[in-house]
């Protein structure tokens, strides 16, 4: 059944309104896009919760809870659905409504990488988030994280790849960050459409004349057209829309 605007608590059954509306610190996070009812890879997104509740050590089975949280989302409109684990061990749910899309980002060089637990989505929001309050300030909407010797790893929110010369690059594995379902699900299209896949370490100022893609579960594919402080950068409007659309096409309900 699908629930109101809310933030609900699971309580082995199904999921309840919380009392109080507390941010309590979350163990993992995980969110995506429904429109009308239909989202991108949702499966991915529950798969990756419930291995990364595993690896927080979490004992108790997800199943159920994330049964109730695929019915309690509405199949109407835009929604930006967020469902935790907490410190305290609790399942939750928080149910949003999606915020404005955006079709750009600008990109920024973030000063450090707060992240502590930089493969579980969830420990780190707060401290990415202080990241966007940093590159807002400085006139970019996305900061990017480098390592410590200069090289780029990952977004605060998206995960980060470029193109040159037909090639889709991604940074590095060995680079700490989270696995994107987002990500994956390119890689399945560029599978789909014979376009190589590869990895790449690169500092901002090697990606001079590239075209770089922001992409995560809320925006689908952004491409940054500026860099502040940074190299210039391009866009192929052709090739971007046509990955848009098979991004799309993959939103089932």
């Amino acid at each position: 059944m699908a629930l109101a605007q809310g933030r609900y608590r699971f309580n082995g059954t199904a999921l309840v309104p919380l009392e109080i509306d507390s941010q309590l610190p979350l163990y993992v996070a995980d969110s995506w896009l429904t429109t009308d009812g239909a989202a991108v890879a949702l499966g991915r997104h529950f798969a990756r919760f419930a291995s990364s509740a595993d690896a927080q050590g979490l004992v108790q089975p997800v199943d159920d809870f994330l049964a109730a949280a695929r019915e309690a989302v509405p199949s109407t409109g835009e929604w930006f659905p967020r469902i935790e684990l907490t410190v305290r061990g609790e399942l939750q749910l928080s149910l949003r409504p999606a915020p404005p899309l955006t079709k750009t980002v600008s990109l920024w060089n973030a000063p450090r990488d707060p992240r502590t637990e930089p493969t579980i989505k969830g420990p780190d929001i707060p401290a990415l988030e202080e990241l966007r309050e940093l590159a807002r300030a400085a006139g970019a909407t996305e900061p990017v994280i480098v390592s410590a010797e200069g090289f780029v790893i990952d977004g605060a929110t998206t995960c980060l790849l470029w193109w040159r010369d037909g090639i889709l690059f991604t940074p590095p594995s060995d680079l700490a960050r989270v696995d994107s379902v987002t990500v994956s699900v390119l890689r399945d299209i560029a599978e789909e459409a014979g376009v190589r896949v590869t990895e790449a370490r690169v500092r901002p100022l090697d990606l001079v004349g590239s075209e770089v893609w922001a992409v995560n579960a809320l925006h689908g594919i952004r491409p940054a057209v500026s860099w502040v402080a940074g190299p210039e950068l391009t866009v192929d409007e052709v090739r971007l829309e046509m990955w848009r659309g098979w991004y799309e096409s993959r939103r089932q309900s």
